[in-house]
């Protein structure tokens, strides 16, 4: 029997196969008609917002959540690109405005660059008087209240072009004739200026009002820095005789030409010091500030100094001593910078004495003292120094030289091969022993050097006294006589950064600041062919490295350190110029930088 369910499927096959069929046919509208269609219904190719939020009734939880991450990051991406690009061409500039107030140790006595002998006063007068030249922080010369300065082939003529339109801070005009008029001030020895020798013999003239020329007897390379003296109003100095240059009011409320102009001075009720002096920009300046006034605080020593800045009455103060550096770390809102200074510590023989005019001794108690134990208890983390030059002079060794060690077999040899016998726990030849004083100043840092490198010489075989000295007493008596055996002392360099000062033998008296009273024919040579006025950088540097060699071999000083200054300051003061080695002596060299404002400027190419 046949299986119905087959029968079935069979017959509807067959009837399937009988129906007519329908021909394939293209779409009534095609697709590009179709996209216009919906393209017109809405005149963006964008989704309407209303549009788009229907998206997410068509996707999932999870891919919704996905979605507003990615929106979210997206925009947040492009707010960063714009951000960042706003930042970079949105630049801070300093601006112009703004007070700064440091507090300085010591007090003023002459505001007047024909009298200014102190430190404090050699620093502060720059800030109100103008020079024709000025001393960059890089320790070279620029304009300021010169336009242009020429100089002639054999050096001894310079011809200055005044900057025009130049005024006093009373606003009085500022000629050539104030120039002349300041250097005959300066070489008028009824005035007694500290800058009598550096100006004597030059002759100046003021052909007319923006032109002045000085001629030299002879070349002279360190000249410009002379023309950084600041240059005094001849219609105010005119009528004072030079007898009372030093008690006229103008020496604390002065008239000049500088950056900053005076504007307020205060003093003590009862004793009438001078506690501080109040200076405000000069709009006019040859070489104009950006701060727009300047307050010095005077206080009595480095610990008044930082107090001021702790309780906040001053903004800045520099120290030359590390014994408030653990003070001054604790100020909030200050910034501490250690800035080496150009300043050699040393000890000094002096080679008239019969004792250590023996090279051979000399010799002996350098290699008998251990340099890295007396920088350890003087002054830690000074750099050592092994000879006259320091980093940044022409010349100077390009790394920083190890401490010596002390060598008692090198130091023993030396001496018992000259003659030098052991007698109890000094060295003795022919009657003379091997005894001498060390002066220093009674200051603590140099009397911990001082006794540290006497300790390791009497292990050796010397005896050795330690002679604190008043520092007044050491600067105006004992090194203008050379009274002393041998002096622990600090040596500091000028701008020029001139050796000629410290080791020719023409300056083994006073003013000269060769303290060994060292000669050498070889070395005074080298030291003035150095500072010739045609000399270049390559001979100067060849000839100074000679120099040093010279001073090593025969050892007329014992290099220990290199001092540095403490620079303490509120975090809003910032300049314009790094620091250098140059403005850890001169605090205000680099002034008209500082700012404490900024303004912002679009920069298309910053």
């Amino acid at each position: 029997m046949r299986n119905p369910l087959s029968f079935v499927t069979s017959l509807g096959r067959k009837l399937i196969a009988r129906l007519p069929h329908r021909t394939a046919t293209a779409p009534a509208i095609s697709v590009d008609a179709d996209r216009a269609l919906v393209q017109n219904l809405n005149d963006s190719r964008w989704p309407s917002w209303t549009q788009f939020t229907y998206l997410f009734r068509y996707l999932g939880k999870r891919e919704g959540v996905l979605f507003r991450i990615a929106i979210v990051l997206l925009f947040a991406s492009a707010a960063v690109l714009v951000f960042r690009y706003i930042d970079r061409h949105w630049i801070p500039e300093p601006a112009t405005g703004g007070s700064h107030t440091e507090a300085v140790v010591g007090v003023p006595r002459f505001l007047n660059p024909a009298l200014a002998s102190s430190d404090v006063d050699l620093s502060i007068t720059p800030l109100v008087y103008s020079g024709l030249l000025r001393l960059n922080s890089d320790g070279t010369y620029g304009n300021d209240l010169a336009a242009e300065l020429v100089v002639s082939n054999d050096g001894k003529i310079y011809t200055a072009k005044l900057k025009p339109n130049l005024q006093w801070h009373d606003g009085e005009k500022l000629t050539s004739e104030d120039v002349r008029f300041t250097f005959s001030v300066l070489q008028d020895p009824n005035v007694a200026s500290p800058r009598y020798a550096d100006v004597r013999g030059v002759k100046v003239d003021a052909p007319d009002e923006q032109t002045v020329t000085f001629t030299l007897e002879n070349a002279n390379s360190t000249f410009q820095g002379v023309l950084t003296v600041g240059i005094l109003p001849a219609h105010v100095w005119t009528d004072i005789p030079p007898s009372a240059m030093g008690t006229t009011d103008y020496n604390l409320k002065p008239i000049g030409s500088g950056p900053f102009m005076f504007k307020e001075i205060r003093k003590k009720g009862k004793t009438g010091g001078v506690t501080s002096i109040i200076l405000e920009r000069f709009p006019s300046a040859a070489t104009r500030a950006r701060l727009q006034e300047l307050q010095l605080r005077f206080v009595d020593d480095a610990d008044a100094g930082v107090d001021a800045l702790s309780n906040g009455q001053a903004d800045g103060v520099r120290l030359v001593s590390t014994e408030q550096m653990a003070k001054a770390e604790k100020i909030r809102g200050a910034t501490l910078i250690v800035e080496p200074l150009p300043q050699v510590v040393a000890v000094y023989f002096n080679v008239k004495n019969a004792l250590l005019a023996h090279r051979e001794v000399r010799l002996a108690l350098r290699a008998a003292a251990d340099q890295a134990q007396v920088i350890a208890k003087a002054r830690p983390d000074a750099p050592a120094t092994n000879g006259a030059l320091l980093p940044d002079m022409p010349g100077a060794p390009t790394s920083a030289p190890a401490a010596r060690v002390q060598d008692l077999t090198a130091a023993t040899k030396l001496l018992t091969d000259a003659g030098w016998t052991i007698d109890g726990d000094v060295y003795v030849r022919k009657g003379q022993r091997l005894s001498f004083t060390l002066a220093v100043p009674d200051v603590k840092e140099y009397t911990d050097a001082a006794n540290a490198i006497v300790e390791q010489w009497k292990v050796f075989g010397a005896d050795v006294k330690v002679q604190a000295v008043d520092t007044s007493v050491i600067n105006k008596e004992m090194i203008k006589s050379r009274t002393f055996d041998a002096i622990l002392y600090s040596d500091r360099y000028d701008e020029t950064f001139d050796l000629y000062p410290f080791w020719h033998s023409t300056q083994s008296f006073d003013p000269g600041l060769n303290l060994t009273s060292y000669y050498s024919k070889d070395l005074d040579k080298l030291l003035t062919d150095a500072r010739q006025p045609t000399v270049n950088s390559q001979a100067k540097a060849e000839a100074y490295q000679k120099a040093d060699a010279i001073l090593a071999a025969d050892a007329p000083a014992i290099f220990l350190y290199q001092s540095f200054a403490l620079i303490v300051q509120k975090d809003n003061l910032r300049s314009t110029t790094p620091m250098s080695l140059l403005e850890a002596t001169n605090r205000f060299l680099d002034v008209t930088d500082w700012y404490v404002k900024t303004d912002r400027v679009w920069r298309w190419n910053p």
